[in-house]
């Protein structure tokens, strides 16, 4: 009799409608970053008007669930957090695939390189298979902020001591006959201040959240650049748990419009950084068909060298993959 009353009550529980639930969502900026404010808040506030209440978000800035930007894929997959905003080269063997989007002067803005990586996501897909991929996103190609010198031509970078945002820009610096210089984002204000660098590359959202128009008196806008690369992705078992409704909710909300979103808050950004560095005073160059025409021969050979690379250490072939992102 116990037996078939424990039977029972079992099957009761497993036709129980789906709970209410509330993700908890990572990320390492401050709250009012243009990610917090225009991607994961607005999600947050979509998906609790769409299932009534009945699935929230709640948003953990500043690495409240746990320091640094490079555990952002392990918290995922291990569940520390539900959901994770997170960049894919600080993790680089997991996504190499993915970097290949990062060539510089592959794309005029981080428009073009979204629609390009959800137009050819099978090639990235499987770099995500340990999370729910939610977003997949690019910023804005880096701008070069220079604290003296302006910089109009390839010959003017010569011997400059260059803050690069990842491994591909600082070898075309070296290329260009610059100085490359890795350090965190947050130093580059000091570094800038007192001469220890001689110029930033950097997206040009960062001039405001980074307060580079204060240490700068000029930014060339179109050198060929890198660009970055942004994933918002959600534990495994947490999206098993949620029931066949709200995963149909979630995944209207995301995916490539979600990343479009991203994409879209990210140029604006970029905008208003470069508007605050007009009003301070800083001149904002563009370099000529010429000069852009001599940049990019003098990158051939370093990303040449970048794709055999990818291609050695993914089993794809890197050239292809750049090819496919470019076409479109």
């Amino acid at each position: 009799m116990a037996i078939a009353v424990l039977t029972v009550a079992t099957a009761a529980i497993s036709v129980q409608p789906a709970v209410s639930a509330e993700l908890k969502v990572a990320h390492f900026m401050p709250a009012m970053h243009p990610m917090d404010q225009g991607v994961m808040s607005p999600l947050a506030e979509d998906i609790s008007t769409a299932t009534g209440g009945a699935l929230t978000m709640r948003i953990y800035p500043s690495g409240e669930l746990g320091k640094g930007p490079v555990q952002q894929y392990k918290r995922v997959v291990t569940g520390v957090a539900d959901i994770v905003f997170g960049i894919p080269e600080y993790t680089p063997k997991q996504f190499a695939k993915t970097g290949v989007v990062h060539i510089p002067g592959l794309f005029a803005n981080g428009t073009e390189a979204t629609n390009a990586l959800w137009d050819n996501i099978e090639l990235f897909e499987d770099e995500y298979a340990g999370a729910k991929l939610l977003g997949l996103w690019a910023n804005n190609p880096s701008v070069l902020i220079t604290r003296e010198k302006p910089v109009r031509t390839l010959a003017d970078m010569q011997g400059m001591k260059i803050r690069t945002p990842n491994p591909v820009m600082a070898a075309l610096v070296e290329a260009w006959g610059g100085i490359p210089v890795s350090m965190p984002t947050t130093d580059t204000y000091n570094a800038m201040n007192t001469g220890v660098i001689d110029a930033v590359m950097i997206g040009p959202s960062g001039i405001r959240s980074y307060k580079l128009n204060e240490t700068a008196k000029y930014v060339t806008t179109n050198i060929p650049s890198a660009l970055d690369s942004f994933y918002l992705l959600m534990n495994n078992s947490s999206w098993d748990q949620l029931s066949d409704e709200q995963k149909t909710q979630l995944d209207a909300l995301t995916g490539r419009k979600i990343s479009l979103q991203g994409a879209k808050s990210f140029f604006e950004a970029g905008q208003a950084g470069l508007d605050l560095a007009r009003e301070s005073g800083v001149e904002l160059i563009e370099i000529s068909p010429e000069a852009d025409a001599e940049f990019r021969a003098g990158m051939k050979d370093t990303l040449t060298a970048f794709l055999d690379e990818k291609s050695d250490q993914t089993g794809a072939d890197a050239h292809a993959i750049a090819a496919a992102l470019g076409s479109k």
